[in-house]
């Protein structure tokens, strides 16, 4: 049988101490060998939508875990566009006609080959992606950080709160999104995920001010850390390159990376000549023959004490989560996968109907 669940029952399993423990555990794997990544593929042509004209993207991410005995492979299948939001641009995913966007994820047996759960990406996503960059904090934040700044309110927003408020002794965070129903509604939906107090503030001033993590989880394609944020003690976290720039992370005394590997942190661009956007080839992240990428360590020299994380109270720290690996579906999926079997949560279909009995 084949295992089917929604996000809703997901989140009834998944915590962010589990995603924690997935993401550092195949984490590890690969330093050793003994799992594997694909690099992202993204295939994109132009669409419309109603009549907004848009991007069609086709993403996909893979990972393959021996140890586990298991692979997954995530899906997302969106209509982007690029919008100009107070003065900066976002990237946006447009919801389908049915209010409802679309992201699978499939989990296989790599004894049989067979589907053994297939479930939507969304909830798996926004607590593996948190997950990463609690890794980071664990490891780079002040041990008695107590308070935290948290510019933005969408969904991988609600990642990085619960992410940061799991490895240090968070008791308040003060939100700061463009919108002010949105950090009042992310603030309400959010206060029971956490035990720290959530404050709705007007300004990212008013937000990082005495903050001692300042972490950003946007759909902004420009950078929205700040040099003159910098004080002694503070640990920057961001969930994507393009919201820190060069001369943010030359400042900073540590700067960390997730990855700095070539083959899985290159996403495989495939698109049409007249598909344009925004996200080129001339960020930092391009730029891997300088003194300033030597720089940058990567959190699985952290993970593995290869280099150090914070050595003093008074350092700066940054962590930029700068790839998505389809490894971490596969380790949170199989831990979620297990869990429902135990408890008993979801549904199951013959696994017949998504196998076939011609040799393809």
């Amino acid at each position: 049988m084949t295992l089917i669940l929604s996000n809703e029952e997901i989140d009834e399993i998944l915590t962010m101490e589990m995603a924690l423990d997935c993401v550092e555990a195949c984490q590890d794997a690969v330093e050793a060998d003994e799992a594997i990544n694909s690099p992202r593929i993204d295939t994109l042509a132009p669409t419309k939508f109603g009549e907004t004209e848009g991007v069609y993207s086709l993403k996909s991410m893979s990972g393959l875990w021996p140890a586990a005995g298991m692979a997954a492979l995530r899906i997302n299948s969106d209509v982007l566009i690029w919008p100009e939001v107070a003065g900066n641009v976002r990237r946006d995913r447009l919801a389908s006609a049915d209010g409802r966007w679309n992201g699978l994820m499939l989990l296989f047996s790599m004894e049989t080959g067979a589907p053994v759960m297939i479930c939507p990406d969304g909830y798996i996503s926004r607590m593996r992606v948190g997950a990463a960059n609690g890794l980071g904090a664990r490891y780079l934040a002040r041990e008695d950080a107590t308070t935290m700044a948290l510019l933005g309110t969408g969904w991988q927003a609600g990642g990085q709160l619960m992410s940061h408020c799991a490895v240090r002794p968070v008791t308040e965070v003060r939100v700061f999104s463009p919108n002010p129903a949105n950090r009042e509604r992310f603030c309400r939906e959010l206060a029971n995920r956490v035990n720290a107090r959530l404050i709705p503030v007007d300004s990212a001033e008013e937000a990082v001010s005495g903050a001692d993590i300042i972490a950003t989880g946007t759909n902004a394609m420009t950078p929205v850390h700040r040099t003159e944020w910098l004080r002694p003690g503070v640990h920057f976290s961001a969930v994507k390159v393009q919201e820190v720039d060069e001369g943010f992370l030359k400042s900073v005394d540590r700067a960390f990376l997730f990855s700095k590997n070539p083959t899985t942190t290159r996403p495989q661009l495939y698109k049409l000549p007249s598909v344009e956007t925004p996200e080129g080839k001339d960020g930092w992240w391009f730029k891997r023959d300088t003194p300033f990428w030597d720089r940058l360590k990567e959190l699985p020299q952290l993970l593995s004490g290869a280099t150090q994380g914070r050595q003093h109270a008074d350092e700066t720290t940054a962590f930029v989560n700068n790839v998505g690996q389809g490894l971490q579906f596969t380790a949170v999926a199989h831990k979620v996968y297990q869990e429902a079997v135990a408890q008993g949560i979801g549904h199951e279909l013959p696994t017949e109907w998504f196998t076939q009995n011609v040799h393809p």
